[in-house]
């Protein structure tokens, strides 16, 4: 023989409230209707509280991790400047790209990379106007900006750089 089983919680609260409904006993209605109108205030207070344990956490974490991300940002910077290094030609291939763009009775008075790593050249030339457009006429030299010219012993100096 099976056992009767316990009535549930559902039909326990069910004869509570016809009992209640009798008038014996109302406090099971009212406790009923209170834990309904305070579970949203119950629920918004833990809310608050988990998140005021969140924020402060990733304060927390963000303190902490403020130099090994300083050191991703400045290792990123770096990973970038060797990318610009490796992507533009080196020296020697600028100097003989040059050397070939030059026009006849133009000469190479001197040449070097700044500190930024941008190729800097002044070329001594009769005609600064022609030296600019055999420049232009080769791929290697053609990312040469004249950034100014004077007047030389023989002829004019004129200044070329690489942009930014």
């Amino acid at each position: 023989m099976t056992a009767d089983p316990s009535p549930s919680l559902a039909s326990r609260l069910a004869a509570r409230f016809a009992t209640a409904s009798a008038g014996r006993d109302s406090r099971a209605g009212i406790a009923v209707a209170l834990l309904l109108a305070a579970a949203p205030l119950v629920v918004w207070a833990g809310a608050r509280w988990t998140q005021a344990g969140v924020v402060r956490d990733a304060a927390a974490i963000r303190a902490t991790a403020a130099p090994r991300l300083a050191l991703i940002d400045a290792r990123g910077q770096a990973h970038a400047e060797l990318d610009a290094l490796f992507d533009r030609p080196g020296v020697a291939a600028t100097l003989d790209a040059l050397a070939r763009a030059l026009p006849s009775g133009a000469m190479l008075v001197r040449a070097g990379r700044g500190a930024d790593g941008r190729l800097a050249a002044e070329v001594s030339a009769a005609d600064p106007d022609r030296l600019r457009a055999a420049l232009r006429r080769h791929p290697a030299t053609q990312r040469l900006r004249d950034t100014g010219q004077r007047r030389g012993d023989a002829a004019m100096l004129v200044t070329l750089e690489e942009p930014r």
